[in-house]
């Protein structure tokens, strides 16, 4: 998955990534979207079928499962990066 450094320090990355995404996900930016997205989701439950919408809630499990390892990807490339810079910084 993801080389950083050793494997007994993967759980400080993880917890960093974490506590990163629910400050992320408290934004006033995101709180109204989420809020919007209620507001479907109500009236999707009140339209559609069980069936219908246990097959919704399925796709967004995958969508969110997805987006998750993609956002993990992007933080684990940012830590890459400035680690490399921070290193090639401290040899000038």
């Amino acid at each position: 998955m993801h080389h950083i450094g050793p494997e007994w320090l993967r759980p400080a990355f993880d917890q960093r990534f974490i506590e990163v995404a629910k400050e992320a996900g408290s934004q006033m930016e995101v709180e109204q979207f989420r809020f919007r997205q209620n507001e479907i989701q109500k009236l999707l439950k009140d339209e559609l079928s069980q069936a219908h919408l246990d097959l919704l809630l399925e796709w967004e499990d995958i969508f969110n499962h997805r987006c998750t390892l993609e956002k993990e990807w992007v933080y684990f490339a940012g830590l890459k990066d400035g680690m490399q810079l921070l290193r090639r910084f401290s040899n000038i």
